[in-house]
């Protein structure tokens, strides 16, 4: 684990070297997480696995995990501006790019701005705002004793029956993991069938923080970072794996009828989380993907 500054920010970079020593040295892969989560989420997921393919590079984006939460510059051009400085610095010419969530927006513009510098592009359950320009997730009907409970710890339950969009889902998560405590896990799975998101107490608050105080928000709803249009022009391995049960469907249903070469598999029985949840869905097709997509290459 090293701290690399890019563009005036510090950010939080670890690198898997490649596991296998006989096996000929590949291209980096490299992991771009989605909001509000970290490069702990690709360990969790198993990334000393795709190590076998070659070495990988997981770094928290700006405002994430270890790395610092400058007030401005998250709009998807700046994170992708980091993205190209930290490769830069680490003398990667060409990578392999893994990303899950928001980490696809990243990912997808680095290719579009830097075609030659991507050999493959692996999205998982990616949210394209372009494509799909909302998201909804929608709350359980709140029992009537959680709403209570709910607002007699201080949330705002209105908020939570009335989020149209992935980043204000994620706040009202980190405000009940805040406020409920060990009555977190409870709570949310009769909210969104799924325990506590954030690892920690201080990593909830620092996504509050994140939404409150910085400019994250604004810079991701109002930019246009690129269009429909743009993404057809894609000639590159691509996959495409997203949860049968995911929010983030559409996007990914939209992608693949764009893109001649890329080829999608739909993750039975899981969610946008799939990854964490059940790794093994995650890491097998990906890894027969790199491996397809690295014999090509070569």
């Amino acid at each position: 684990m090293s701290r690399v500054s890019v563009n005036g920010v510090m950010l939080n970079v670890t690198e898997i070297p490649q596991r296998a020593r006989r096996r000929k040295p590949g291209l980096p892969i490299v992991l771009i997480h989605g909001l509000a989560a970290s490069s702990a989420f690709w360990y969790a997921a198993g990334a000393p696995f795709l190590a076998l393919m070659g070495p990988c590079l997981a770094y928290d984006l700006r405002g994430h995990g270890k790395s610092a939460t400058p007030e401005t510059g998250y709009s998807v051009y700046a994170m992708m501006h980091d993205l190209e400085a930290l490769l830069d610095q680490k003398g990667i010419g060409r990578a392999h790019l893994v990303a899950h969530s928001f980490g696809g927006m990243i990912a997808l513009l680095y290719t579009l701005t830097h075609p030659q510098r991507v050999a493959s592009l692996s999205l998982v359950d990616v949210r394209i705002r372009p494509l799909q320009a909302a998201v909804e997730v929608e709350a359980q009907e709140i029992p009537a004793g959680v709403a209570r409970r709910l607002r007699e710890l201080g949330v705002d339950v209105e908020a939570i029956a009335n989020a149209d969009d992935g980043i204000d889902y994620l706040k009202s998560v980190a405000h009940i993991q805040i406020a409920a405590g060990a009555e977190a896990n409870e709570m949310l799975t009769a909210l969104y069938r799924h325990p506590r998101l954030f690892r920690t107490a201080k990593a909830a608050e620092k996504w509050i923080d994140l939404t409150e105080r910085a400019s994250l928000v604004t810079d991701l709803k109002r930019e246009a970072s690129f269009g429909a249009a743009d993404l057809k022009g894609l000639d590159l391995p691509m996959q495409i794996l997203v949860g049968e049960r995911s929010t983030t469907r559409p996007s990914a249903e939209a992608l693949y009828r764009l893109c001649p070469h890329a080829e999608m598999e739909l993750v039975p029985k899981v969610g946008h989380f799939f990854p964490i949840s059940h790794p093994k869905l995650f890491l097998r097709p990906t890894l027969r993907f790199l491996r397809r997509a690295g014999k090509a290459g070569a």
